[in-house]
């Protein structure tokens, strides 16, 4: 037990040793009292390192150590503790010590801002009295300058005294230099009174005048800027009685004049007054402000009493504009800023204007004006005279093969001279008037020119015959034209949008939009193609009618093409030359390809069908005639076949081949009969009964035979799983009367006025145009009952001649 008390007090004397130890080395001198904060944080850290030692090892002996080392460990750890509590009474023996070593220097610090601070005191109490006698002793004389001096320095060593008024002596002097003050400003306002008034007899010093501005400026802001009001005042007392809104020179005929007034008084202010004012005043911007302000008040009472003529509305505007420009350029700034703070708020933010925009609520009557104009510039071309405007345009340039209507281009650069015009004078709700104008006169122009200039004048007939007479191509040189018209109006509109975006406010641009106005051009358009599809149908319908008459049961041989093929060819290739050589864009060349293919097919496959019966000779003669017209529409979109796209002659392609394979099962010999259904399974691919029988009748096949053939394509079909249950036949119209043919001829109701779609894909492939309408008929060519019941019933007596044929 000695041995483990001497061990311990050795280690507490140890301990005690190295706290010194460190204390030395922490306060080596008296210059490391100041940085005892610091020292004790930095013990303070290490202090709590150790203890985050000591749980560390608690932890690492609660893992592995047995209780004899935990007791060793223990003894240790309370050794720690010891050392660490030697430690904290050090420090806090080392606080108090450095505590109390710097509680003297704080007081010496405090003791020096004081004696600091009372220095400045009385520094400034030495001045304030120096100055005060400096500017007492000015009072008498008229040394402004000198007195502006000794004032400011006066106005500016009051303010720290101010706590100190509660001694008498400062009191005392507080008072006399307010009342010196007064006296100062009763002074200078005795000048610049002799200033404004402006006594002939004793015209004033300006020097002194510039000199008191100075005092002036040491006054304070209300004091200036009542000077500057009645300066202000006194510029513009004439004008506001030459100018008054009720007088004649108040009115708006004579704004510039307005202007030239105040020009000279600038000019005189600039040449005579200008230097008096400090920069810092503004005078010259203010005096700017306060005309602007009157102007504007004038101007609105005018204009709220009577309606101005638009000259002279625009008169006033634009003098009112160049007098707003100039000015900006002088400030280098927009005239807007120069405006801020008038006589009624000098100094003060306020809502940025100009004298200009008080004519934006009144400029409704130039946009009425430009109304009027575009109506009556539009009025030689609407309605009936739409039609005469067009075909007088044609006469006169149809050798260069006129592009589009010249009045497109007049209206639109009417209203690109209209639209600069205006947006010189405004940006706001003005344009946005105008653009409304615009539209509702795009609108007038697509329905009361260009459609109107569509249709035909009365008595018109277009007539086609086969001795060579050339379908008339008028209609169709005017839908070409009409349609270039359309479409150079909705590319142009598009453009005016844009320009209207840039001129007018960013919170109004959303407001401006042409968009229905371009689907009304994009319609016109669509009715050109209509039009000129029917001028092609009803050219092409001397040939068609060709081929009801020849009589195709009795030719005996091929003989090359058919009479009414050269002119039906003929006929296509004029009205497609007169389509490629006058509209402008090849996406509606090719659109109108597109459906012209589908309009040729479909009558020629109306005038196959009404032909029947056709006999192999006749079969083998039209399909040698379809490929001919085949050719022929290949050469549509371009004269030159090699230059159409993969994707059109695939089109033509299809909608040809379907009319070709029909044909090629009608050429068909009915021997061995099993070989003639097999042959329409392969080309058609359909199980249908009312198609087949369709074949039949176009075939001419004899009633006996039909039974025999009927029940053999049952029998193949009922076990084929490949076939499908329609084709393209399903559609083919068996009997296209007359009520259905005069459908063909309107173009309300024509297959010619389907969609529209300017991408130029053709109509929808795989199946035959709207005519080839599905319509069953039983064997004696008699309407029958629907397909479903009617392939029923074929069934049906299939199944009973089969039984007595196997009884």
């Amino acid at each position: 037990m000695s041995r483990r008390g001497s061990a311990e007090s050795a280690g507490q004397v140890d301990a005690v040793s190295a706290a010194m130890e460190r204390l030395g080395a922490d306060f080596g001198d008296s210059t490391a009292l100041q940085h005892h904060r610091q020292i004790h944080a930095r013990l303070q850290l290490e202090i709590l390192d150790v203890r985050e030692e000591v749980a560390r090892i608690k932890g690492e002996l609660r893992r592995d150590a047995g209780p004899a080392r935990m007791g060793h460990i223990q003894k240790q750890i309370g050794h720690l503790m010891t050392q660490i509590n030697a430690i904290r009474e050090k420090a806090a023996e080392a606080e108090a010590i450095v505590k109390a070593i710097t509680s003297d220097i704080q007081r010496l610090d405090i003791a020096k801002r004081n004696l600091t601070r009372t220095m400045q005191t009385i520094e400034r109490w030495s001045m304030l009295k120096n100055a005060h006698q400096q500017l007492r002793a000015l009072i008498p004389t008229k040394r402004y300058k000198d007195m502006a001096s000794a004032l400011a320095a006066v106005v500016q060593l009051l303010d720290p005294l101010r706590p100190l008024t509660t001694v008498v002596e400062v009191a005392a002097v507080f008072k006399a230099a307010e009342a010196d003050r007064k006296v100062v400003q009763e002074k200078v306002n005795v000048e610049m009174e002799a200033f404004f008034r402006n006594d002939p007899n004793h015209p004033p010093d300006l020097r002194v005048v510039a000199e008191s501005c100075l005092v002036v400026d040491v006054l304070g802001a209300d004091y200036k800027m009542h000077i500057i009001e009645r300066y202000i005042q006194l510029q513009l007392a004439e004008y506001r009685r030459i100018f008054r809104s009720t007088d004649e020179a108040g009115q708006l005929d004579n704004v510039p004049r307005r202007y030239a007034w105040f020009r000279r008084v600038l000019k005189h202010h600039d040449e005579e007054h200008a230097a008096l004012f400090p920069a810092s005043w503004e005078v010259t911007r203010l005096l700017v402000a306060g005309f602007a302000e009157q102007t504007r008040v004038d101007l609105a009472n005018v204009l709220g009493k009577q309606v101005p003529q638009v000259g002279v509305l625009l008169d006033a505007l634009q003098a009112t504009l160049d007098f707003e420009g100039v000015l900006a350029r002088r400030f280098n700034k927009p005239f807007e800023d120069i405006t801020v703070g008038g006589l009624n708020s000098l100094g003060a933010p306020t809502t940025k204007w100009t004298i200009s925009s008080i004519f934006d609520s009144h400029f409704g009557i130039y946009v009425d004006a430009q109304d009027r104009a575009i109506a009556d510039m539009l009025s030689q071309y609407r309605g009936a005279k739409s039609r005469t405007s067009m075909d007088g345009t044609l006469n006169e340039t149809d050798a260069a093969a006129a592009i589009i209507l010249p009045s497109s281009t007049e209206l639109f650069y009417v209203y690109g001279q209209t639209l600069e015009q205006c947006a010189k004078y405004t940006r706001g709700e003005p344009l946005l008037k105008l653009a409304k104008v615009f539209g509702k006169w795009l609108k007038v122009y697509c329905d009361d020119v260009l459609l109107v200039g569509l249709k035909k004048p009365e008595g018109h007939l277009v007539r086609r015959s086969l001795e060579g007479r050339g379908p008339q191509l008028q209609e169709t040189k005017n839908a070409c034209m009409v349609l270039n018209t359309a479409e150079y109006c909705l590319n142009t509109s598009l453009q005016l949008e844009d320009r209207l975006k840039d001129k007018v406010k960013d919170e109004l641009k959303d407001s401006i939009s042409f968009q229905d106005e371009r689907d009304a051009f994009t319609g016109a358009m669509s009715q050109c193609v209509t039009t000129i599809l029917r001028e092609l149908e009803q050219s092409c319908e001397p040939a068609f009618a060709a081929i009801l008459k020849t009589p195709w049961r009795d030719l005996e041989n091929v003989s090359g093409r058919s009479a009414y093929v050269v002119d039906l060819v003929g006929s296509i290739k004029e009205v497609a030359e007169c389509v490629r050589s006058r509209i402008e864009s090849k996406k509606y060349i090719r659109n109108f390809a597109d459906k012209a293919v589908g309009l040729v097919i479909a009558r020629f496959t109306q005038a196959v069908v009404k032909s029947r019966p056709l006999k192999k000779i006749g079969a083998e003669q039209i399909l040698l005639d379809v490929q001919a017209v085949k050719a022929c529409l290949l050469d549509l979109p371009e004269p030159h076949p090699e230059n159409a796209t993969n994707s059109y002659v695939k089109y033509v392609t299809k909608s040809t081949g379907q009319l070709e394979t029909m044909l090629k099962v009608i050429l068909a010999p009915d021997d061995p009969p099993e070989g003639f259904v097999q042959n329409y399974c392969l080309l058609i691919g359909d199980r249908s009964f009312t198609n087949f029988q369709k074949i039949l009748d176009i075939k001419g096949t004899a009633r006996s035979d039909q039974q025999k053939l009927l029940d053999i394509f049952l029998s193949v079909t009922s076990t084929n799983d490949d076939l499908a249950d329609t084709s393209f036949l399903t559609a083919l119209d068996m009997d296209p009367g007359a009520e259905n043919s005069a459908k063909l001829q309107s173009p309300a109701t024509s297959h010619v006025s389907g969609l529209f779609s300017p991408t130029g894909s053709g109509p929808p492939t795989g199946v035959l145009p709207a005519l080839l309408r599905a319509e069953p008929y039983s064997p004696d060519g008699r309407a029958d009952t629907p397909k479903t019941f009617g392939d029923f019933r074929r069934l049906v007596q299939f199944a009973t001649r089969r039984e007595g044929y196997m009884s």
